[in-house]
């Protein structure tokens, strides 16, 4: 990173532990007793530098050895060979004996033994500091401040390599890591906190990554510009294959949250006998009901020429007319009118081999939004395997259905054929309700009538989604938050003010 950056790695290094030190002073105020765990690599540099930093603002600044000290090198060397000058004491492997003293006596421990580079297992004596660290926090009243990411937690998969500081904080730089973000990683990291260090963002290995977040400061760019001088016609025509007599539910939700992020027309397809209750509650919404017994499902030849998207698969149940619609539904959508797919859809997907080759056919332009459920039966393999390997169960799915893959979780991801992986920040367990899924995919078909591409519509729908969560637990909370509290706080408006 710095050699491309023509900027020598000891100035990064001062950035980043510039930022340690004053996130060590948030979280223990003045005349701090601060602890430092320090490994051999740059991440433990990382710790000398900042302590260094903290000894002079007047802290309680000590350091304990995980490394033998001839170990370091580079950057990290020459920030332990500053230590003597100012006077921090510096504790090694032999005195482990008063390792529990100083955890008893810290107010904030700092972490920086491993950082994102760990490919192995933590054994040995490291293993043993964790062990320590974590048991010691249920005792002592300490907080723990991860460096870059919580040690033991691989960086790009959130796997735990034997055993992880259990962080309050987590401090990492320029950008989250996937780690970060993906489960049981993200357990480890608490509240994470990304510090600019001053890598801007065209410097390779950033500009060519193919995984990404957004930030509440992208939706300015992201989302569809709304002219002053505008009409539906603009903003798309949606129809929302979905619901059946008991989940008319579904179909609403969708199609309001289709509203909600600026679509401007949204058609509803349900079941005649469900068609009242939808008819009833949402007048905004145009309802064509069709007859289940009709084999020949001539309403949607009509359909797919007046509308611009479509999603289809929330609630649609599993009566055996539905497989037969979704062949001719898949059969006659134009391959360059953009398709979400969720729910029932998935799961008639993943039984029919004929379903397969037309959405594989329709060349990328698919959006499928399973939950693990759905996607263990689309990838013929165990939810374990999934939980296990989220990332690479995205990738499997898009390269399997040649389609963007969105496996909703707590960590949803998504996936493009062509590689790109999006990592979502967004969300809380509230979200954890029945319904929470068919919101995801109208704000999706929504975005997608606004002329959004396929991966952009869906990562800014994953996004938007768990946002509008957050800002429902404000309100609500997380124990009672249901799919019509997702739907009500739908408020892109609010969502750039946290910008």
């Amino acid at each position: 990173m710095a050699e491309e950056m023509k900027v020598p790695g000891l100035i990064l290094m001062e950035a980043a532990a510039g930022k340690v030190a004053d996130k060590v002073e948030q979280m223990g105020g003045l005349n701090c007793r601060v602890l430092f765990l320090c490994g051999g690599g740059n991440n433990g540099g990382d710790g000398f530098a900042a302590a260094r930093m903290l000894k002079s603002r007047g802290h309680n600044v000590r350091i304990f050895l995980a490394s033998d000290p001839a170990s370091y090198k580079g950057d990290a060397a020459t920030n332990f060979a500053m230590l003597p000058g100012y006077q921090v004491s510096v504790l090694n492997m032999s005195q482990s004996a008063a390792f529990a003293r100083l955890l008893e006596q810290a107010e904030v421990v700092v972490d920086a033994l491993f950082g994102t580079g760990l490919d192995r297992p933590v054994e040995g004596f490291y293993k043993q500091i964790i062990t320590v660290v974590n048991e010691a926090h249920r005792v002592y009243p300490f907080k723990t401040l991860a460096v870059d990411i919580p040690s033991g937690v691989q960086g790009d998969s959130g796997k735990i390599l034997g055993c992880a500081i259990e962080a309050y904080e987590t401090i990492t730089f320029s950008r989250l890591k996937p780690g970060l973000l993906l489960f049981p990683g993200r357990d480890c990291a608490g509240k994470v906190t990304v510090a600019d260090i001053g890598i801007p963002e065209n410097i390779p290995p950033l500009k060519e990554s193919l995984e990404f977040q957004l930030e509440y400061s992208d939706l300015k760019n992201m989302l569809p510009v709304r002219k002053h001088r505008s009409h539906k016609g603009l903003y798309g025509h949606l129809l929302v294959v979905a619901g059946c007599r008991s989940m008319t539910g579904a179909a609403m939700f969708a199609a309001k949250s289709a509203y909600k992020v600026g679509a401007g027309l949204v058609e509803a397809a349900i079941p005649a006998q469900a068609a009242p209750v939808l008819m009833s509650r949402l007048p905004e919404v145009i309802c064509t009901p069709y007859d289940t017994n009709d084999a020949s499902f001539g309403w949607i030849d009509d359909k797919v020429v007046s509308s611009s998207c479509f999603v289809a698969g929330p609630g649609l149940g599993r009566e055996p007319y539905v497989g037969k619609m979704l062949e001719h539904l898949f059969a006659s959508v134009p391959a360059d009118k953009p398709m979400v797919l969720d729910a029932d859809a998935l799961n008639w997907l993943s039984e029919s081999e004929e379903l397969h080759r037309l959405i594989c056919e329709r060349g990328g332009n698919t959006i499928l939004t399973p939950h693990l459920g759905e996607a263990s039966r689309l990838l013929k393999v165990s939810v374990g395997q999934i939980m296990d390997e989220p990332v690479e169960a995205a990738k499997a799915l898009a390269h399997e259905f040649s389609s963007i893959a969105v496996l909703k979780d707590a960590m949803t991801v998504v996936a493009e054929p062509n590689g790109r992986i999006f990592f979502n920040s967004t969300g809380n367990n509230g979200m954890s309700t029945a319904g929470s899924g068919d919101v995801l995919a109208g704000m999706i078909g929504g975005l997608l009538g606004q002329r959004c591409d396929p991966f952009r519509a869906a990562c800014l729908g994953v996004f938007m989604h768990g946002a509008a969560g957050d800002l429902a637990k404000e309100d609500v909370g997380e124990y009672g938050m249901c799919a019509s509290d997702l739907v009500d706080h739908i408020y892109p408006e609010k969502m750039l003010e946290k910008a």
